[in-house]
């Protein structure tokens, strides 16, 4: 068997938007994420921690990752709610409070991956 192995050093954006990519090719097809969620996912994921610690989905992390990715706060607001539709993102029924799955946030400042791809009916 022969291990792919490659070292990428990115910037924080692209270190969030490389991760969710990667995870994204092992989530069901009905729950994947397209380009778009991936990149608002990632610009609120690679805000400075100090904004987001309490609440990643605040008013100013908001409107930064709209600046960032010229969105109008509709486009937002539908990728946000296609987002828990897939259970990437949670959504408090009392508070309205967005939360993130844990299970895709990547370690940091480093994450590593290890898969194994097996061809069904093969030797």
């Amino acid at each position: 068997m022969k291990i792919v192995q490659k070292t990428v050093k990115v910037e924080k954006y692209d270190f969030y938007k490389i991760h969710l990519s990667i995870i994204n090719t092992l989530i069901p097809d009905e729950d994947k994420m397209v380009n778009k969620e991936i990149e608002v996912l990632a610009a609120f994921m690679g805000l400075e921690k100090v904004l987001i610690e309490e609440d990643m989905f605040n008013t100013l992390a908001r409107k930064q990752v709209k600046t960032k990715l010229s969105l109008s706060a509709g486009g937002l607001g539908n990728h946000l709610k296609s987002l828990i539709n897939k259970k990437h993102l949670a959504k408090n029924e009392i508070t309205g409070r967005i939360t993130i799955n844990p299970h895709i946030v990547p370690e940091e400042p480093v994450q590593g991956f290890q898969i194994k791809l097996i061809q069904e009916n093969g030797n």
